[in-house]
């Protein structure tokens, strides 16, 4: 077992990951009710609002009983990334009083974000160098450089208001990252979490066993509504935004624009699903640090001893 030995004055986080549809938010809750602890969400799809069914949302009622965080925190049609949920999630465990954190999910991308940081990645993004480009050729460059002296003041006096090159790669800079132009010149390199213990856990289920979790979470969506949900959603949003590229609200709409039958919408969801979880479980064994079990009950024991030393 991997652990790291940390003093009893520092906060802990108990890092539950594991391929989709592995139970992490059950596991969760059952950890929850035995390490005095808030939950953070280190999940993709859960960050939108709205979008429920199709990312297996915890229900308002058990976000009600239990606290999590960054769940229902940014519009669909706003920009997340990586840097986002770093800043998000880093504050999150800075202001809390709590001492213990369950960050559950598989988004690993979001993990290594939250415990290792990131290196500053600001090459060009096309889709959103086009969608600031369209905002001005509608819109004219000073709402263009209103929206940066916004965002980024400091970068905006660094330039000229008639400079259109820059402000829209300064706008195109923060839109990718998170973050100002300012902070990226103050912040060149990844820096790890700070002066806090973790470990990594995450259930080895068999592939058989998943495959038939995997079957049984796509039938139960269904019956639960996501054809509804998705015809909602295409009422509110457009249906170019990333949520709706995602597996499950991609395929329903191919049937809502009757581009292939319900019947194969709802097996191509089983077979994308599934897809996922392989190239997940390749990216979760190549993590020397995670801590692997056969039964939940082994995997509760080992986090709760971790998160209430």
């Amino acid at each position: 077992m991997k652990t790291l030995k940390i003093s009893e004055n520092k906060k802990k986080l108990i890092v539950l990951t594991g391929t989709t549809c592995s139970e992490k938010s059950s596991t969760a809750l059952n950890l929850y009710d035995l390490v005095k602890s808030e939950i953070i969400s280190a999940d993709s799809m859960l960050v939108y609002k709205d979008f429920d069914i199709g990312s297996a949302k915890p229900s308002i009622s058990v976000r009600k009983k239990v606290k999590h965080h960054l769940i229902d925190v940014v519009s669909p049609l706003e920009e997340f990334n990586a840097w986002a949920y770093m800043r998000m999630s880093r504050e999150i465990i800075k202001k809390s009083e709590t001492k213990n954190f369950i960050v559950v999910g598989g988004t690993q991308l979001y993990i290594k974000a939250l415990l290792e940081g990131l290196d500053i990645d600001i090459s060009k993004d096309n889709e959103i160098r086009n969608s600031i480009v369209n905002d001005f050729k509608n819109k004219g460059l000073k709402y263009l450089y209103s929206k940066l002296k916004k965002i980024d003041p400091e970068g905006a006096k660094s330039i000229s208001s008639n400079d259109k090159q820059r402000v829209i790669r300064y706008l195109e800079i923060n839109y990718s990252t998170g973050m100002s132009v300012s902070e990226i010149f103050l912040r060149n390199t990844k820096q790890r979490l700070q002066n806090i213990g973790y470990i990594k856990v995450a259930m080895s289920i068999e592939k058989e066993y998943l495959n038939k979790k995997i079957d049984e979470r796509v039938d139960k969506m269904i019956k639960d509504g996501l054809v509804d949900e998705i015809k909602r959603l295409r009422e509110i949003y457009p249906l170019n935004i990333k949520p709706f590229r995602s597996i499950g609200y991609l395929e329903i709409n191919k049937y809502l624009n009757s581009d292939i039958t319900l019947e194969n919408a709802i097996e191509l969801i089983k077979i994308r699903t599934k897809q996922f979880a392989k190239r997940q479980r390749t990216w979760l064994r190549k993590d020397s640090e995670i801590n692997w079990f056969d039964k939940f009950d082994d995997l509760i024991t080992f986090s709760a001893k971790y998160g209430t030393s």
